[in-house]
């Protein structure tokens, strides 16, 4: 079964960031608009994958803006090997959707100006609303990376692991478990991402079109600046700058990132309300319609009343 297709309507262009990375985004205007959604998807993730999202927040009445994060999709490539996600600083992520919204989406496309993200697109959405709060109207965060999932006991063994392994030299290289996409990554069973068969393959019906779509994983130095960045949902005085309306969408069954650490984030911002779709897997845009359907339920609730 071939994926949702594009929606009609949209536009894919790209922008050269400040630092001269080109980024890849697409703009679907909406006459008649009730505002604009900025649809960001999470790690090794692209617009296309999306599709579908994207269609049910046009038939929501909302324009709709979607990036691909640098490093990935079809914006500009971090490192010799194109499968592999680098990053030296989660703050060059949230650059780049500011200078999205500012320069490309705020002229193109009406307010007000929601934001959906998951993942880690949904962690990239916090840093940029910590410091950008009066641009955003609201924002639906889809099982966001307020911090990754590891064993307690593992963690500081692992985070000194992968800084030994930046401080050697190795920051290019792979993470462990990580490696150059293949079939491996086509395998629905036993899979943590989703529980529904169909929409486990839109992203690798995409990738057989077009093969520079495909990400492999993150490397020591991307795994370094994530576990460096996500120390800041822990930081009180950081926590208590949040302003924007949140509606933060948890996955029951999360095996990716931690249910823990987003339970915490929404007891000390006020402005975040906390919801959990038990049965649920990591990717709840992706998810079996009865678990989807739920997540949409969430996110009408929230933007009716945001709006």
């Amino acid at each position: 079964m071939s994926p949702a297709p594009m929606p009609p309507g949209g536009a894919f262009a790209s922008f050269a960031a400040s630092d001269g990375g080109e980024i890849r985004y697409a703009l679907w205007p909406r006459e008649g608009a009730r505002g604009t959604v900025t649809l960001q998807g999470g790690f090794t993730e692209f617009i296309e994958k999306h599709f579908e999202s994207v269609q049910n927040l046009l038939d929501r009445g909302f324009a709709v803006a979607a990036m691909d994060w640098r490093g990935q999709g079809l914006s500009q490539r971090s490192v010799a090997n194109p499968q592999k996600i680098h990053a030296t600083c989660f703050r060059r992520y949230a650059d780049d959707l500011r200078e999205f919204q500012e320069r490309i989406v705020a002229p193109a496309l009406p307010g007000p100006y929601l934001i959906l993200a998951h993942s880690m697109g949904g962690h990239i959405t916090l840093r940029y609303l910590h410091d950008l709060p009066p641009s955003i109207a609201g924002a639906v965060l889809s099982a966001p990376m307020v911090d990754i999932a590891l064993p307690a006991k593992l963690r500081w063994a692992i985070a000194g692991m992968v800084k030994g392994a930046v401080s050697l030299g190795f920051g290019e290289a792979y993470a462990p478990g990580a490696k150059d996409y293949g079939p491996w990554k086509q395998e629905f069973k036993g899979n943590n991402l989703t529980s529904d068969p169909v929409r486990f393959m839109d992203a690798h019906h995409w990738i057989a079109r077009n093969r520079m779509l495909a990400s492999g994983g993150g490397t020591f130095g991307w795994l370094k600046a994530a576990l460096r960045s996500v120390k800041l949902f822990e930081d009180r005085a950081y926590l208590d700058l949040f302003r924007t309306p949140i509606c933060l969408v948890q996955a029951g069954d999360d095996k990716i990132v931690s249910n823990a650490a987003q339970d915490r984030f929404a007891e000390r911002v006020p402005s975040c309300e906390l919801h959990r779709i038990d049965g649920a897997r990591h990717e709840l845009l992706k998810e079996r319609d009865e678990l989807r359907d739920r997540f949409w339920g969430f996110f009408d609730d929230f933007v009716g009343r945001v709006l």
